[in-house]
């Protein structure tokens, strides 16, 4: 199914969260709503899902215009953070419950329950009461009953931050899987930038309440639209070249042990990357390379290089490779 945002604002009293703000998703996408906390993802995914009033624009599902439509009717589940799952039930209860509240049989619920528990890895798991469940498993159950309810866009409202690095990282993988299988289009607000660009076909930046930018992972990162943009995905140099403002990421930048004009200022040693700080006649670069490449250059501070400029990047790329 197919969403479209069009001039959005919401408001909570005086303070406005939305300002006019546009979206469009195709069918069967995964988009990522990031940005940091207080940007309006969490209200603009609620407001897709019905649960917040506009105050003015509309959401469009399929072509068909949301305002006014309750919730349940408009096809789509939320997956909390919290989770929301009911602590005296079993598993397998709370995975039948949007079942049961529209009235399916009990042998097709049994059935979808059995399906649902081993898309999740959780095959088994059926009488399993809640509170004897890991923070992991209880995700994977959230997300049983989510597709339970058998939606046409799934929208995910940072389900994972209360996860340590490798169960979120898991449980990425597991939507990402999910999507797939059941063809879905899923929105996934997230404040975490590794896992947008991993897991996402398009990402919309936020800032503010606005979109500042709306792209593939691979153009928001390479081609940022302005500086915010740049400076939210990582470090950025700005280096003055013949009138114009090259923009470069530190792994862009490639050291020569053969120079004059640059020094060597600092060396920052990470194990599998290095971090090294060059002096240059436009000011301090910062390149980043491998442990082994730096290795295998020979370094120390206050040694001459020379600095290349590798690849295309940003609003004002280099034209080809480029020397300081």
């Amino acid at each position: 199914m197919s969403l479209r945002i069009e001039n959005l604002n919401v408001a909570f009293g005086e303070t406005k969260v939305l300002h006019d703000l546009c979206l469009d998703i195709a069918d069967g996408e995964f988009i990522s709503l990031l940005g940091a906390s207080g940007c309006g993802k969490s209200t603009l995914l609620k407001s897709i899902a019905g649960l917040l009033e506009a105050g003015t624009g509309k959401v469009l599902i399929d072509g068909k215009e949301m305002n006014g439509i309750q919730p349940q009717k408009r096809g789509t589940v939320i997956v909390f953070q919290d989770l929301r799952l009911f602590p005296h039930m079993t598993a397998g209860k709370n995975i039948a419950f949007p079942m049961r509240i529209r009235g399916v049989q009990k042998e097709r619920q049994k059935e979808t329950v059995s399906r649902l528990l081993g898309q999740v890895q959780l095959t088994g798991y059926e009488d399993r009461k809640i509170r004897e469940m890991s923070g992991g498993q209880m995700q994977r159950v959230a997300l049983a009953r989510a597709l339970a309810a058998d939606p046409r866009l799934l929208l995910l409202d940072e389900p994972f931050s209360g996860l340590d690095e490798r169960l979120r990282a898991e449980m990425g993988e597991l939507v990402r899987k999910l999507h797939r299988e059941n063809r879905l289009t899923t929105v996934l607000v997230t404040h975490d930038k590794q896992e947008a660009l991993k897991f996402s076909d398009r990402i919309a930046l936020m800032s503010g309440g606005r979109i500042l930018q709306y792209d593939t992972p691979r153009n928001i990162f390479r081609h940022p639209i302005n500086r915010e943009v740049a400076e939210y995905f990582g470090r950025m140099n700005y280096i003055r070249d013949g009138g114009k403002e090259i923009w470069v990421r530190p792994f862009d930048l490639r050291i020569i042990p053969s120079g004059e004009d640059c020094r060597v200022k600092d060396i920052v040693f990470m194990g599998e990357t290095a971090e090294v700080t060059v002096d240059t006649p436009g000011g301090e670069v910062l390149c980043m390379m491998t442990g082994s490449d730096l290795e295998a250059l020979g370094i120390a501070p206050g040694d001459p290089v020379g600095i290349e400029i590798g690849r295309k990047t940003g609003m004002a790329p280099a034209e080809g490779r480029e020397k300081m």
